[in-house]
């Protein structure tokens, strides 16, 4: 089925892409295509280094269609279809009350299908687990507003673990419980926190998305760290406690801070009938316009929160952008500080290659 004939409707769509191979919403109203968008490209940022996303993006986006509530009969309010020529398509339900779960969970949903789609095919096989799907909704809120993760400690410290078994083979009715909630997300977090250099955790994703018995393919790729199911719970356990006593300050890593700050400086608008990237300065020089005004006002609010937990080659340049955000700014300022982002943007981005080549040649070194 061609996504085009999915449109029923008389009136013409809103198309708005995140990037090439990324996803591509589909939607009758521009505003709800346009929350869903940002949701999207937050979807990508915080889930491209654990769920290893292609840089390039898929051979083909994930479509997304936008259903109006009140044409909507489905009972659940998303459904992810995976046809036979290897096209992935999302139809979510729509209105102004969705909650921001609810469109997390269905893009997460859609990205992992179309991973699977990938590297595997589409086969009867096809399962998401339910456990991986919740940890990586829950991994996106701590990374995207990392005073969460304090939050989250605090949380797990009160309650006890839950058997391995029941995160693994959880439906998605149990895995709404909370103490599931979180058993998944440590999972998630400890699985690779314990991937050696052969990839043991991009091995187990793997498999997993090929409709692997979740257990079975633990043992196999995780082999070494556990005997018998005693001292598989003994291992879990240890990761959890582990986990909610870590005392670092949630930060982000440079890859994802230079992602963050990258999407927050880059504006779409729709021009005409298509997508148009619009250069910051244009954007400040238009700020007293009220479509503007208003996404900078979200953007500064959004960096804001990321600010503490930006990644030290980076804080100079979100600082910078913060400047530039300004609602106050204007005239000669504007040129300024837009400057000053620009210095301490590519003086970042030298540090991380820097310290990437100087990395690498250690690591180089020590195996010799």
């Amino acid at each position: 089925m061609c996504w085009a004939n999915l449109w029923m409707n008389a009136a013409s769509p809103v198309l708005s892409q995140t990037g090439p191979g990324q996803f591509e919403i589909a939607s009758l109203d521009g505003s709800a295509a346009q929350r869903v968008r940002d949701e999207a490209e937050a979807a990508w940022r915080w889930l491209a280094l654990p769920l290893d996303l292609p840089v390039a993006g898929f051979s083909s986006p994930i479509f997304v269609r936008l259903i109006p509530a009140e044409t909507w009969s489905e009972p659940l309010p998303f459904r992810v279809v995976a046809e036979p020529g290897g096209v992935v398509s999302l139809r979510l339900r729509w209105s102004e009350a969705m909650p921001d779960v609810d469109v997390r969970t269905a893009l997460v949903q859609a990205l992992l299908v179309r991973i699977s789609v990938a590297a595997h095919g589409v086969n009867t096989h096809l399962i998401i687990p339910s456990w991986l799907q919740q940890a990586c909704v829950e991994w996106w809120r701590i990374r995207a507003e990392p005073a969460q993760a304090d939050a989250l400690q605090q949380e797990s410290a009160v309650l006890p673990p839950p058997a391995l078994e029941a995160v693994l083979q959880g439906d998605r009715g149990v895995l709404e419980s909370r103490p599931m909630q979180i058993g998944a997300l440590w999972l998630f977090a400890w699985l690779q926190a314990e991937s050696g250099s052969v990839g043991e955790w991009a091995l187990y994703r793997s498999r997993l998305l090929a409709g692997a018995d979740p257990e079975v393919a633990l043992a196999e790729c995780f082999s070494g760290r556990f005997a018998d199911t005693i001292e598989r719970e003994l291992w879990w356990q240890t990761g959890w406690h582990h986990l909610r006593r870590a005392r670092t300050q949630p930060q982000l890593g440079s890859v994802e801070a230079r992602a963050a700050l990258t999407d927050l400086a880059r504006f779409v608008f729709i021009v005409g009938e298509a997508d148009a990237v619009v250069p910051l300065r244009s954007i400040l020089s238009r700020r007293a316009e009220p479509v503007v005004k208003a996404a900078l006002a979200e953007r500064s609010a959004e960096l804001q929160r990321l600010l503490p937990a930006l990644h030290p080659f980076y804080l100079n340049a979100g600082l910078a952008l913060a400047d530039c955000f300004a609602l106050t700014l204007k005239g000669q300022d504007l040129e300024v500080n837009v400057t000053e982002f620009e210095r301490e943007w590519d003086d970042a981005l030298d540090l991380e290659t820097t310290a990437r080549v100087a990395l690498d040649q250690w690591v180089a070194t020590r195996s010799k």
